[in-house]
């Protein structure tokens, strides 16, 4: 950041290092978005495969064992090798059948979906398996593709790996419920495709030729991972960006890993057979060699066999006695000590600059501490030997120790030497630890320490025990220097030594001994470190009477000073916003766009997004003048204008679409147009007049519910006194053919998602379905079907469960199954 609009009291502006993209990282340190600082990575070294121990024949027997798959409630779904079935278990401790493959077939993967489909990978093709029970099971087969191991992707569907092909394909769609009835005859018209999205294969790519697959995971951004064994290297791990794969990231001291999980939206994790009682997470970054995350996460009780496929985080192993999660002990590890550059050259645009001043803002633990090596020239060159660069030092790791002629610097109690800036920290200043350090830019052992150059460049080197690390959000430089001793002294205190004299370099084992006038000026410099930021302060005092600009806890005072007092449901920022908007707010007060402001306002900009519809109601004198059958062909008449076919098409805020007969947003008007003693003109003008000083708000359910009180604290205080006022909420976005009012219900919201059907909330076409949860185990449901027996040797029950499915075995022909089914219907509507 290079602050040109942004001086101090000296005129002094600063260029500051504190955005990912300042830093080039060069070893052991990472830039954490959360918290916008940079830090040690959090890294250890893995142990290496012992000789004659764990080999890659042991990762291959284990990679033949089949994974296990979890569903959202907990339970399980894995082969049961001795009754040869696949059963499902968590409802209750024992396991039922649910997938009874033909004698000699055995699945190599299980993976439930996210739709609710179990999807198993068996004799090369993939089996859906519904999970609600809408349809028998089906197979996909593939031709020239052999599945092998499955990843359910997020967006619907499942990832496939074809390990004898090298390829990675994706299938998406889902087959068609079955139906009690029969097919249509062949000579039926079908205008429209019975089934528009069934399972298909959509995408296949190709796996680079000198890898071998062993693993893939899909991660709950729907963002693709393919784990991979080099011959004779670690192993790699590559990312799936579209069409193309991403350069790999070789996984450090990890030869042969047998599964592949993902522990968060940026993390992976694996499975090595030398360390079976722990999983190296690793970060998912594409094209580096990577070491293991710092974090510990412990295997108890691991069983050896892959992860389990699973729909939610975090992900779970296998146990003797089911699964558990993956979760990190908080045993941290960093790297002891790493280094950054900034990306880009600090350029202050004159040769005779004279860089006068570093801030930090940074965390400093007691036993870290940061290194700042500086150096400056006129052609934006640099040394690559670091010791020739000038040396600056903050913590306390450095008290009292080390050459004392190297610049150490201080802790100031501000949190930023900008006036009233909050700094970019997260967390509480604690003196000498954390909040901002300062220290002067200096040339430690040469005769003249004045730093001079256009171009200034930054190293920073982060020290650590191992169990904590420094944390830097922020640095800054201040140049042109402004010298007191140059400025208010005579020319006798002026510098008198240049050149290769004053650049000369004394040796750490000499006395460092600079000239008289370099000792004044850095003399001087110690008053001005403090005077400075007192005259900034002083100079910028009216930022704390400025909206955008005054501290929180001063909000409150500061609107008292123009009779503002705030709702308690106003969050700070719209606070500020109130109090910026104020003079608009007072001049338009008692008019519609003074409503409008404030509203927007107190919703964060809900009207300007449409979710919000303020309605003068007098303008719907026209829309009833159609309903009631004016004379539409009256030219004279300046609300129809000889609207001779329809009063409804004149294109405004009055625009309606749809039946006049339908009109149910009359029913908000409560509509009587019973003349009684009155003539028809007459009750038609009562209409009206009672349409005059009235405001209709009207509120879509997108507005968080919260939001409704405070809509109607700050209508009834917007609005005049003569004007009636009423908030109403709309139901619908837009309701084509039942009178939707441009302008006034056609807002576009968000598509909603299908929700299970609420008491008490859910209304009939209203969105919200009806439907058995996917669950593996159908117990879950209160009821099951034991695999074990035949279907043809089942009762057909008393009462029909819920997702209750007929899976065939091979027994029973589905005309059969179709047969019974429709007598235990007849007999149940009987």
């Amino acid at each position: 950041m290079d602050a040109n609009g942004l001086r101090d009291a000296n005129g002094l502006r600063f260029w500051m290092l504190a955005d990912t993209e300042d830093w080039a990282i060069a070893s052991n340190l990472e830039y954490e978005n959360d918290r916008a600082s940079l830090r040690l990575a959090s890294q250890r070294l893995l142990p290496f495969p012992s000789v004659g121990g764990q080999s890659q024949q042991e990762a291959i027997d284990r990679l033949a064992r089949i994974p296990e798959t979890l569903d959202r409630f907990g339970n399980r779904a894995y082969w049961d090798g001795a009754t040869r079935r696949i059963v499902a278990t968590g409802a209750q401790p024992s396991a039922i059948g649910i997938v009874i493959p033909p004698i000699g077939e055995e699945p190599t993967d299980l993976a439930m979906g996210y739709d609710g489909v179990l999807y198993v990978a068996i004799a090369g093709q993939i089996l859906l398996h519904d999970c609600r029970g809408r349809w028998d099971d089906r197979r996909l087969a593939l031709p020239g593709l052999t599945v092998w191991r499955l990843a359910a992707d997020p967006a619907g569907g499942v990832w496939f790996l074809d390990r004898e092909h090298r390829q990675i394909g994706r299938v998406q769609g889902l087959p068609f419920p079955d139906r009690a009835f029969r097919d249509y005859a062949p000579t039926t018209f079908r205008p429209c495709e019975e089934n528009p999205n069934p399972p298909r294969l959509i995408q296949v790519i190709a796996i680079p030729p000198d890898e071998t697959p062993v693993a893939i995971a899909c991660s709950p951004m729907g963002r693709l991972a393919l784990l991979t064994w080099k011959t004779d290297a670690d192993a790699q791990v590559r990312y799936l960006d579209g069409e193309r794969w991403s350069a790999p990231s070789t996984l450090e001291r990890s030869r042969f890993p047998f599964s592949l999980t993902w522990v968060t939206p940026d993390r992976i994790a694996v499975l090595l057979t030398h360390l079976l009682r722990e999983a190296p997470v690793y970060a998912a970054v594409p094209g580096k060699s990577l070491r293991a995350l710092g974090d510990f996460y412990p295997l108890r009780d691991h069983t050896g066999d892959p992860f389990l496929h699973g729909v939610t985080l975090p992900p779970h192993y296998s146990v003797p006695q089911g699964s558990s999660p993956l979760y990190p002990l908080s045993l941290p590890a960093y790297a002891t000590e790493g280094e950054a550059q900034n990306s880009r050259v600090l350029d202050s645009g004159s040769d005779r600059t004279v860089w006068h001043r570093l801030y930090l803002e940074a965390s400093i633990p007691a036993s870290c501490g940061i290194k700042v090596f500086l150096w400056a020239s006129a052609d934006g060159t640099a040394p690559d030997n670091l010791t020739q660069w000038y040396e600056h030092r903050v913590g306390e790791r450095f008290r009292g120790a080390g050459d004392r002629a190297i610049p150490r610097a201080a802790w100031v109690s501000e949190p930023s030497e900008i006036p009233f800036h909050p700094g970019l920290l997260h967390c509480p200043p604690e003196p000498d630890r954390i909040g901002l350090f300062t220290v002067l830019i200096q040339r430690a052992h040469c005769p003249v320490r004045t730093l001079r150059g256009r171009y200034l460049q930054v190293r920073v080197q982060l020290l650590g025990n191992g169990h904590t690390t420094p944390e830097l959000a922020a640095v800054r430089a201040y140049a042109s220097r402004f010298s007191y001793v140059e400025n208010y002294l005579p020319t006798f205190y002026h510098e008198s030594l240049f050149g290769k004299d004053a650049d000369e370099i004394i040796s750490a084992d000499q006395p460092s001994v600079s000239t008289g006038a370099d000792f004044l000026e850095r003399f001087l410099n110690l008053f001005e470190s403090v005077l400075t930021p007192l005259e900034d302060r002083i100079a910028q005092s009216y930022l704390l009477t400025e909206p955008r600009t005054v501290p929180e806890e001063s909000l409150e005072w500061l609107g008292s000073w123009i009779g503002i007092a705030f709702d308690t449901a106003y969050p700070i920022d719209r606070r500020r916003t109130l109090l910026q908007n104020a003079p608009k707010l007072f001049q338009q007060r008692g008019t519609l766009d003074g409503l409008k402001l404030a509203l927007d306002i107190a919703t964060g900009g809900a009207v300007t997004s449409g979710e919000i519809f303020v309605l003068e109601d007098f303008r719907l004198r026209r829309t009833f003048a159609t309903i009631l059958g004016a004379d539409l062909a009256d030219e004279d008449d300046p609300l129809l204008a000889g609207l001779v076919t329809s009063g409804n098409s004149f294109v405004g805020d009055t625009l309606i679409l749809g039946d006049e007969s339908r009109q149910e947003f009359l029913v908000l008007y409560n509509v009587n147009v019973t003349q009684g003693d009155k003539t028809a003109s007459e009750a038609v003008r009562d209409l009206f007049d009672r349409l005059a000083y009235r405001v209709t708000v009207f509120v879509h359910q997108q507005v968080d519910p919260q939001n409704l009180g405070l809509i109607q604290r700050v209508v009834e205080l917007e609005t005049p006194a003569h004007v009636l006022s009423r908030v109403v909420t709309a139901s619908y976005p837009l309701l084509v053919g039942i009178a939707s009012l441009i302008g006034v219900d056609t807002y576009l919201g968000r598509k909603p998602e299908p929700k299970p059907v609420r008491v008490d909330k859910s209304a009939i076409g209203g969105g919200d379905r009806l439907q058995t949860l996917p669950s593996l185990d159908p117990r879950l449901e209160g009821s099951y079907q034991d695999l074990q027996r035949p279907i043809a040797e089942m009762e057909v029950p008393d009462s029909v469960p819920l997702g209750n499915s007929f899976i065939l075995d091979g027994s029973s022909s589905r005309s059969d199954v179709d047969q019974r089914l429709t007598r235990y219907i007849w007999t149940l509507l009987e």
